[in-house]
C-alpha cells in the first residue's frame, strides 16, 4: 500500500474517531447539563404559580389553580408543614408523574427542597416551594425522560454533519499535503544519496561508490573463486582542450566519454569517474587471458571523433589494469595498482599495461613527487636561477632568463622538465608561475637599483597564457615592486601560442599594453611563421637551440638561423640565440648579426645572489662579456 493511501486511511479513521468522541462527549454533557438544570426550571415554575396567587391564599385557591399548570411530565401537589398531602396531583396529562408523586413520602419532601427518586425504570425529580403566609408547600414532580442518541442528533445533527464534512475534507487535504511532503522529502533523500555516490558532471558513480562496488564484487568472488579486473583510463590532451577551447568543452567531452563507457559495459560491470580526466572501470569475470580484449574494447571507444561545439575532437587514452586476486585484495589497493599501471604504460610508451609489481618504483616516485611539489611551493624549497644573456652589439650582459630549480630534501636536484610537467598535469602550474613572477620581479627590482638596463625573462605555458588573472597579477607585482614594465620579458613557446591563436593574441595585446616585452621561445619548432608574428605584438624571437647547436655541422641549420635573423631584423624584432655552447658557434652568430646570445659558453644558470654579485661589479661583467666574445 502506498504511503498516500496509508495516510488517507489513517486520517479518515482519526477524523471519524474524533467525530465519534466529540458526539459521545457532547451527548453525555448534554444529559448531565439537562439533569442539573431541571430543578431550577421547576423552582421557577413554582415561583410563577405563587406569583399568580392572591396574598395569603387559601388551600382551595391553591388547589384550584394547580391542574391548569400540569404537563405530560410534570405533576403539581400540595403538602402542609407536617408533610401530609392535602391535595393536587390529579392532572390528566401527568398520570405517571402523579402516581410517582403519590409514592414519594411527604417527610422526604420536607427533608430536602429538591431531590431525585427512581421508581421502576424511571427517574423523578421534585422541587418543593413554600407558599408565603400559609402552612402549605407546592410540590412539582417531574418525570425525567431519558434522551436517546437519535433525539440528540435530531437537534444537533446538521451541525455535526457539517463538522464531519469539514473534518473529513481537512483530513483528506492534510493527508494529501503530508503525503506530498513525505514524497518530496523521500525524493530529496534519494537525490542526496545519488549525489553523494555519483559524479555531478557525468552522473557516473564516483570514487567512493566505485570502491564500494569493487568491495562487494570481491566478496562475491571470494566465495566463487572468480577473478575480476579494475581498470583506469587516463585521457590525453584533456588539459589542452580545457585551456584552448574552455572548460565547458572539456566537460562535454567527459560526458560523452562516460556515455560511451556505459554503452559498452553491461551490469554488473560498471564505470565511474575517478577524478579529473581519469575513469575507473570494474569488470567481473575477467582474467589475465582477456586483457587484450579488455584493452581493445575500452580504448576503442576513443577511436571515433567526439563532436563538441561543432568541432570534431580526437583524443587518446592510456589504460592501466589490475587483477583480483593476483595484484591486490581490496578496492583501494586495486585502484592504486590500476593507476600505477597507467604510469607504467606511459613509461613504456604503450597504450595499456597490466600492473607489474617490479615496476612500481617509478610510478610511486612520480605520485610522491606530486605531493612533494605542493609542499615545496608551500615550504619555499624552490629557487630561481638566472642564466645571463650577452648583447653581442655592446658586449655586455643585458638580462637573464629566470629558471626554477627544485632541490628535493631526499632526492636532490629534480629536473625542471619533470616537475613542470607534474605542475601542468596537477593544476599547480598557476601557483608555480605566480611564485616565479613574484620572486623574479622582486629580485629584478633590486638589480634596477644598479641603473643597468637589465631585463628578466619569465617562461609562460599555454595554461598561463589562457589565465585571465595573469595580466592583473603582473600589473600588481610591477607596481608593488616599482619595476619598469619594459624590464620584464615574458617568453611564450610557439606551441603554446598556436593552441588558440585568437585567445593568445588577446592576451599578448593586454601584456603589450602594460609595456611588458614579449618573446617567442623555441622559434622554428612550432607552426608559426614570421609573417604570422607580424600580426602579434612581439618584441623578440628566440631561435631554438636545436638549430643553433647543429649549425656548424649542418648547412641547412645554418641557413635557417641566418634567414631567421635577417627576416626578424626586417620586422624590427630582436633575435636571441640559445644553446651557445662553444666559441665557434658564438663567432658564427656574431658574423650573422645576432643580437643576443645565451648558453653555457656565456654562463651557466646562477643563483640569484651570484648573479646579482656579478651585476654589481660592472667591470667584471664587461670583462666576462669581452672574454666570451673573444673566445
Amino acid at each position: 500500500m502506498h504511503m498516500r493511501s496509508k495516510l488517507l486511511i489513517g486520517s479518515l479513521a482519526a477524523s471519524f474517531g474524533i467525530i465519534a468522541l466529540f458526539v459521545g462527549t457532547t451527548f453525555s454533557s448534554v444529559i448531565d447539563f439537562n439533569r442539573q438544570q431541571i430543578p431550577a426550571l421547576l423552582e421557577d415554575h413554582n415561583q410563577h404559580l405563587i406569583e399568580m396567587l392572591p396574598p395569603s391564599p387559601s388551600l382551595e385557591q391553591i388547589l384550584q389553580m394547580l391542574p391548569h399548570h400540569e404537563t405530560h411530565s410534570d405533576a403539581l401537589s400540595v403538602i402542609d408543614d407536617q408533610g401530609r398531602r392535602v391535595g393536587g396531583g390529579n392532572g390528566l396529562h401527568g398520570t405517571r408523574a402523579t402516581v410517582a408523586d403519590a409514592r414519594i413520602d411527604g417527610q422526604i419532601l420536607l427533608s430536602a427542597p429538591t431531590g431525585y427518586a427512581t421508581i421502576g425504570d424511571e427517574e423523578y425529580i421534585w422541587v418543593t416551594t413554600p407558599v408565603p403566609d400559609t402552612p402549605y408547600l407546592i410540590v412539582n414532580t417531574h418525570r425525567n425522560e431519558p434522551m436517546g442518541l437519535r433525539d440528540f442528533l435530531k437537534y444537533i445533527g446538521v451541525p455535526i454533519a457539517f463538522a464531519a464534512v469539514v473534518s473529513i475534507w481537512l483530513s483528506v487535504w492534510g493527508a494529501v499535503i503530508i503525503s506530498a511532503l513525505f514524497r518530496r522529502l523521500d525524493e530529496q533523500h534519494k537525490l542526496l544519496q545519488h549525489q553523494a555516490h555519483h559524479d555531478p558532471l557525468t552522473d557516473l558513480p564516483n570514487r567512493d561508490a566505485l570502491s564500494q562496488a569493487i568491495d562487494t564484487s570481491i566478496a562475491r568472488c571470494a566465495e566463487s573463486r572468480q577473478t575480476l579486473a579494475v581498470c583506469m583510463i587516463d585521457l590525453h590532451q584533456f588539459k589542452e582542450i580545457n585551456d584552448s577551447l574552455g572548460h565547458h568543452c572539456g566537460d562535454e567531452l567527459l560526458r560523452q566519454v562516460a556515455a560511451r563507457l556505459n554503452e559498452v559495459l553491461q551490469a554488473p560491470d560498471m564505470a565511474g569517474r575517478f577524478y579529473g580526466n581519469k575513469f575507473g572501470i570494474l569488470l567481473t569475470n575477467a582474467d589475465a587471458a582477456a586483457i587484450d580484449g579488455i584493452a581493445n574494447n575500452l580504448l576503442g571507444i576513443l577511436d571515433e571523433a567526439f563532436e563538441v561545439d561543432g568541432r570534431c575532437l580526437y583524443i587518446r587514452g592510456t589504460l592501466g589494469i589490475a587483477l583480483y586476486p593476483q595484484h591486490a585484495l581490496s578496492a583501494p589497493a586495486l585502484l592504486q595498482k590500476a593507476e600505477a599501471a597507467v604510469f607504467q604504460a606511459r613509461e613504456n610508451a604503450s597504450h595499456f599495461a597490466t600492473f607489474q609489481a617490479t615496476d612500481t618504483s617509478g610510478a610511486a616516485a612520480r605520485l610522491g613527487l606530486i605531493n612533494d611539489l605542493r609542499n615545496a611551493l608551500r615550504d619555499g624549497q624552490l629557487q630561481l636561477y638566472y642564466q645571463p644573456k650577452l648583447d653581442l652589439r655592446h658586449q655586455r650582459i643585458v638580462g637573464a632568463e629566470a629558471l626554477a630549480r627544485w632541490i628535493h630534501p631526499q632526492h636532490g636536484f629534480i629536473p625542471p622538465d619533470q616537475f613542470i610537467d607534474i605542475a601542468e598535469r596537477t593544476g599547480l602550474i598557476k601557483e608555480l608561475t605566480q611564485w616565479v613572477l613574484e620572486t623574479a620581479i622582486r629580485q629584478c627590482a633590486r638589480c634596477q637599483a644598479t641603473d643597468r638596463a637589465l631585463k628578466i625573462s619569465i617562461n609562460l605555458s599555454a595554461i598561463n597564457l589562457h589565465d585571465e588573472e595573469l595580466v592583473p597579477l603582473i600589473d600588481t607585482l610591477l607596481q608593488r615592486h616599482r619595476l619598469k614594465p619594459e624590464r620584464l620579458v615574458v617568453e611564450i613557446t610557439e606551441t603554446a601560442m598556436m593552441t588558440d591563436p585568437a585567445r593568445a593574441k588577446t592576451q599578448l595585446e593586454r601584456l603589450d599594453a602594460l609595456g611588458v616585452c614579449i618573446s617567442i621561445d623555441d622559434f622554428g619548432t612550432g607552426y608559426s611563421s614570421l609573417g604570422h608574428l607580424r600580426q602579434l605584438p612581439v618584441d623578440e624571437i628566440k631561435i631554438d637551440k636545436s638549430f643553433v647547436m647543429d649549425m656548424i655541422d649542418s648547412e641547412d641549420d645554418a641557413s635557417i638561423v641566418r634567414a631567421t635573423i635577417g627576416l626578424a631584423h626586417d620586422l624590427n624584432l630582436d633575435v636571441v640565440a640559445e644553446g651557445v655552447e662553444d666559441e665557434e658557434i658564438l663567432n658564427h652568430l656574431s658574423v650573422m648579426g645576432c643580437d643576443i646570445v645565451q648558453g653555457y659558453h656565456i654562463a651557466r644558470p646562477l643563483p640569484a645572489a651570484d648573479f646579482i654579485a656579478m651585476l654589481e661589479d660592472p667591470a667584471k661583467g664587461e670583462r666576462d662579456g669581452q672574454a666570451a666574445a673573444s673566445r
